[in-house]
């Protein structure tokens, strides 16, 4: 009798704890798809602010330059 009152005790305890530990973690997934959504477009920012300053053109035309200093020179 004992030994069966202490299980049930624990399986009520296990539940208890069980049901805590899921109601913590219920919006974790949600907070973290957030925050690599903000990071994702925070860097998408990033690369058109620096797009827009004619980054890319000066960065296409320093390759094409060593491109043809490479052939010119051989």
């Amino acid at each position: 009798m004992l030994l069966s009152l202490r299980d049930a005790l624990r399986r009520t305890a296990c539940r208890v704890v069980a049901r805590v530990h899921c109601r913590a973690e219920s919006g974790q997934a949600t907070t973290e798809y957030t925050l690599v959504i903000l990071v994702a477009a925070t860097v998408a920012l990033l690369l058109l602010n620096w797009a827009k300053g004619g980054a890319i053109v000066a960065f296409f035309d320093t390759i094409f330059d060593k491109v043809v200093a490479m052939f010119s020179g051989a």
